[in-house]
């Protein structure tokens, strides 16, 4: 195995020197959108933009940090629908059937013309029909001053049938209802199609509302009375919608399936004195939700598949690959400062934001695209600066250290432990069958890294491995799991001819809360071989990372708030040069150390070491290596390996007791 070195500095987090630089050089940066690396929910909104796709609805997988309201608006903006199927939409009065309204539909902004022009036929018809009450031959004078109007409607076929028969029907001395025959119920008077937003949906915000109106104990009802809902108001364009509440009311849900599947918006709260005519829905949906509420789709109405062909997957990070993605991230961040009515950000404010944001997705060369957290930081950094001038690198600094102090109650909490001596760690020295796991905590509000204490026991046995903690059931299937790995890898070194006649107990000391995940088991493992071969392991070193059957190390999450939570435990304890972690190698572009942290490792004071195979760690661990075996199976005498193996090999085959003197003068002739 090749010797380990501890990591430089400059492996240790984001490149904000490089970055510095870049945007030096680049003294214009463009604001960029949202939609910065959202190739997945391009390609989408793509098709649902095309006439082909307008029966096709869209479902956005997203999650909570991101600002789905202006991430739609803006895919929506640069893909747009077209508005040929916009409408006015003018509900008017049936004097045959004044319970049951007619829908007309008009071209966009022609609505209020239209009530005005009839209205204005109405009141010179009325007025001539009045004067020629005394006519012993009355005339048709509804139907004779309706030529002009129905010139100017000549397209609309359904409009023109309606004067038609009001005409007929108010020369035929049928009489209207209600004094205004027309009632505006939508009018579009912008150029783009509509685009509608709704938090909480329910059967009357979408489906509209018929209200009722009590008149001196008498139940009034008429055209005039009907609300309008959010379908309607987004009818030709686009209505989005949460998807989580519509989960939350299946009915709701169903309602608005049979709607879609029906291409008609029904009155759902007719009753016996309004009955309107429905009308022709030609919109499209976006559902807005994440992973499992999709889920929960598929499972209460499988048709979601067939509404809803189109999946919109918002990706929550952003590459780093050449240095114009340097530039267009800071462009990004840029773009939201301004969003949040915030001063502009200076280039050290942008550097500090993309290491926060780095640190924040847990690697060197990917950004977070958690733009409404973003937001909500620049918004408490400008706090700082007042009215006048940029946001700069402090300012961002003491926002994100205010935010960590709102919730580090529990960490506080466990560091408080370690430095009371409540929590028993060993950070100087060795130690056999005694070492240093790292975990992270995870709170609703926080996570933070905690050194565990592993302690192993050996005793007689038929080589398995107990662990405490799955025997008691406050450990989970991944733990169990990783056990069973290093338990297969051990059997594979020191099994292969005879059982190994000795086993262990694994133990995960002051442990209360229970324990899942599987970066523990290079720790668990370098714990046992200790234990085993009855061989100290350096106390200063914290251990963390996977295994895999053959010894391979591997990748774990949590690396930085491990680190640092071991770091503190060191501070509290003192340094002797002699403190640091072992890390899987696979690791390294997750770091993103403080730099309180880059610096003590500048110092000399604590190290940080990237394994690939168990050998490695135990070269760093014990002062002896692994060692090889030869043709033969054996292993050197002076390694770890080869001491287990002899100490199997006493136990399996004890060597007889040698003869006292005693025995020998009984048998001396």
């Amino acid at each position: 195995m090749d010797n380990v070195t501890n990591l430089s500095v400059t492996r240790l987090g984001f490149n904000k020197d490089k970055t510095l630089a870049l945007l030096a050089d680049n003294q214009w940066l463009d604001a960029i959108g949202l939609s910065l690396g959202q190739e997945r929910a391009q390609n989408a909104f793509g098709f649902f933009a095309q006439p082909q796709c307008r029966d096709q609805h869209l479902f956005m997988l997203g999650y909570p940090a991101i600002d789905s309201k202006a991430l739609v608006k803006e895919l929506l903006t640069s893909n747009p629908l077209g508005d040929d199927s916009v409408y006015d939409i003018v509900y008017c009065e049936d004097v045959k059937r004044p319970h049951s309204p007619v829908c007309l539909t008009l071209p966009k902004g022609q609505g209020p013309k239209f009530t005005r022009l009839v209205n204005s036929w109405l009141k010179q018809s009325a007025i001539a029909t009045k004067q020629q009450e005394s006519s012993a031959q009355p005339q048709a004078i509804f139907t004779q001053q309706l030529p002009p109007l129905l010139k100017v409607f000549k397209r609309l076929d359904k409009v023109k049938s309606y004067l038609t028969d009001l005409g007929k029907a108010l020369d035929n001395g049928h009489q209207l209802s209600h004094p205004v025959v027309c009632n505006n119920f939508i009018t579009h008077n912008d150029d783009s199609f509509p685009m509608v937003f709704c938090d909480n949906p329910d059967s009357a915000k979408l489906f509209g509302d018929i209200a009722i109106v009590t008149e001196q104990g008498t139940t009034v009802a008429n055209h005039h009375l009907l609300q309008p809902g959010l379908l309607h108001r987004a009818n030709g364009g686009v209505l989005i919608l949460p998807a989580e509440r519509l989960l939350e009311s299946p009915e709701v849900w169903f309602e608005l399936k049979s709607s879609l599947f029906d291409h008609q918006i029904k009155w759902s709260r007719t009753n016996q004195w309004l009955d309107p005519q429905p009308i022709d829905l030609k919109l499209q949906i976006i559902l807005v939700g994440d992973a499992h509420a999709y889920k929960g789709f598929l499972e209460i109405d499988p048709d979601i598949t067939q509404l809803f062909p189109l999946i919109a997957e918002v990706n929550h990070q952003f590459s780093l690959i050449n240095d114009d993605d340097h530039i267009a991230y800071a462009g990004f961040l840029q773009n939201i400062a301004r969003r949040a009515n915030c001063n502009d950000l200076t280039n050290e404010a942008l550097v500090a934001l993309m290491h926060y944001s780095s640190m924040l997705v847990e690697h060197q060369f990917k950004m977070s695209l958690d733009s409404a957290h973003f937001k909500t930081l620049i918004a408490q950094a400008q706090t700082f600066v007042g009215e006048l001038g940029a946001i700069d690198a402090t300012h961002i600094e003491q926002a994100i250290a205010a935010a960590q102090l709102r919730k580090d109650r529990i960490a506080q909490y466990s560091f408080e432990a370690i430095v009371e001596k409540q929590l028993l760690l060993v950070t100087k020295g060795l130690a056999i069958g005694q070492i240093n796991a790292l975990s992270v905590l995870d709170t609703d509000l926080d996570c933070f890294g905690e050194p565990s204490r592993v302690t192993a026991a050996v005793y007689l046995g038929n080589g398995e491995i107990d662990d405490v903690e799955r025997k008691v059931d406050m450990a989970g299937n991944i733990h169990a799991k990783g056990v069973a790995i290093l338990t297969s890898y051990l059997h594979q070194k020191f099994a292969l001819e005879e059982e190994i006649p000795m086993s262990a107990n694994l133990v995960f000391e002051q442990s209360y809360q229970g324990i899942d995940g599987d970066s523990a088991a290079m720790a668990s493992l370098l714990c046992l071989l200790s234990a085993f071969a009855k061989k100290p392991i350096k106390q200063g070193l914290a251990v963390t990372g996977a295994i895999d059957q053959f010894g391979n190390i591997l990748a774990i999450g949590g690396v930085n708030e491990k680190i640092h939570g071991f770091f503190k435990a060191c501070e509290v304890n003192g340094f002797d040069e002699h403190q640091g972690v072992i890390i899987p190698f696979s690791n390294i572009d997750n770091l993103n150390l403080s730099p309180q942290v880059i610096n003590a490792i500048n110092d000399g004071q604590f190290k940080i070491y990237p394994v690939q195979h168990i050998e490695q760690a135990i070269s760093l661990a014990f002062d002896l290596t692994a060692g090889k075996c030869d043709k033969d199976g054996d292993y050197p005498e002076d390694s770890l390996y080869g001491v287990i193996k002899e100490r199997i090999d006493q136990i399996n085959n004890p060597q007889p007791l040698s003869a006292g003197w005693l025995d020998k003068l009984r048998f001396w002739q």
